[in-house]
């Protein structure tokens, strides 16, 4: 039997990229706040904390979609 490798539409790479973007954000605020937090006894800020997290999230997806060969 042959495989034939299914080639993505554009808007399901994009659908795919926001939800891993989404989850990394979700991800990572919780994680930056408990680290910052516990390391430097330091409560952080909810702008700081949404800019780092969006920062990190978009770094992620951008490089996810610079190395994808499908």
């Amino acid at each position: 039997m042959e495989y034939k490798e299914i080639k993505k539409q554009n808007w399901e790479k994009i659908i795919e990229e926001v939800i891993i973007g989404i989850v990394l954000f979700i991800g990572l605020v919780s994680l930056l706040y408990s680290w910052i937090d516990s390391l430097f006894g330091v409560i952080v800020g909810i702008p700081i904390l949404t800019f780092l997290g969006v920062l990190v999230s978009f770094l992620v997806v951008y490089m996810i979609r610079v190395f994808d060969k499908g």
